[in-house]
């Protein structure tokens, strides 16, 4: 009997030698609760991609785009998701960070409105009305104010009012505004309440960098096999929110169940249609132009700098093609 003691403990033992290690991440993520536009991060976290990869991930919500890279520069947090612009910013300012994925290739936000106004289909649309948008310096707010400056003939009548993250449809409400500029699932959730979508930022802006995973250079040099088990299992969820729409839709009722279900199914569907959930994590030279661009033209960056000097696509290239990474 003390011999098959022995040998059970021995091999309990040598099983959890041999058993992987997980790893505990820290992510900062833009806000103050879940949103419906980081889809495929939480879908990475449901259907058990990150613990596939041996990583287990704690949510850090750190507020507005630039506190959550702040977040990231000091330590607090290992990986950042909000716009990433900020670290083209922080570089020009000595601080060294880098986008590492692509999570929402588009701006989304669109626009809803309780008032007799037409689609927004072309810029003369948008003349004379007050168009409510989240606080500076987000990219919500940098849009509008740049397609605002560069039209000034056409739009100078046009105004931006900001408002909290949340008081979007307050605004509308107070009659603040004449177009609430809102998130998903905020934007379906209005419009089940007779709200009407009149503006797709999408549509009028094409691929834009909107949202990325960031890290400090720091960790990336220190900790390349996790970043790449992070960035893998992001593209395994962007893969499957693209192959299995009823699959997501179920996961997305799950993670916001106050929500009505034809709600969350709108939502996931309007942003599939729109393309604000990219098919692979790589971020485009298109979309990562098109967001310094504007940054340009408010002044917030001095310069458009290549793609590559803020972007590191490697291990989102490697999680598409395992076999480059072999092949090195």
């Amino acid at each position: 009997m003390k011999k098959v003691i022995i040998f059970f403990m021995t091999s309990l033992f040598l099983y959890g030698c041999t058993e992987e290690k997980t790893e505990t991440i820290t992510v900062a993520q833009w806000g103050q609760e879940k949103y419906l536009i980081y889809l495929p991060f939480y879908i990475a976290q449901e259907k058990g991609f990150f613990k596939d990869e041996g990583l287990e991930i704690a949510v850090k919500f750190s507020g507005n785009d630039d506190q959550v890279f702040a977040t990231v520069l000091v330590g607090d947090a290992q990986f950042g998701i909000g716009d990433p612009v900020f670290t083209a910013i922080s570089r020009e300012k000595g601080a060294k960070g880098k986008v590492i994925a692509s999570l929402v290739d588009g701006v989304a936000i669109w626009g809803v409105t309780n008032k007799d106004i037409k689609p927004i289909e072309k810029l003369d649309d948008l003349e004379g009305l007050k168009i409510g948008t989240f606080p500076a310096p987000s990219t919500n707010y940098a849009l509008m104010k740049k397609t605002i400056v560069n039209n000034s003939e056409i739009l100078k009548t046009t105004e931006i009012v900001q408002a909290p993250i949340g008081a979007q449809l307050a605004l509308l409400e107070s009659g603040g505004a004449d177009i609430a500029m809102d998130l998903e699932p905020g934007t379906s959730i209005a419009e089940s309440k007779g709200y009407k979508v009149i503006y797709s930022s999408p549509k009028f802006y094409g691929r834009f960098a909107f949202t990325g995973l960031t890290a400090s250079e720091e960790y990336i040099n220190g900790n390349k096999e996790i970043v790449q088990k992070f960035v893998n299992a992001i593209e395994k969820a962007l893969r499957f929110c693209h192959t299995n729409e009823v699959e997501t839709t179920e996961v997305a009722i799950k993670l916001f169940p106050n929500l009505d279900n034809v709600v969350v199914g709108n939502a996931v569907k309007r942003m599939l249609v729109d393309k604000t959930i990219p098919d692979h994590a790589v971020m485009s030279d298109e979309a990562w132009q098109k967001a310094m661009q504007v940054r340009v033209d408010i002044g917030d960056l001095k310069e458009l700098k290549p793609t590559a000097d803020a972007v590191d696509n490697t291990f989102a290239e490697f999680a598409i093609n395992p076999s480059l990474m072999e092949a090195q």
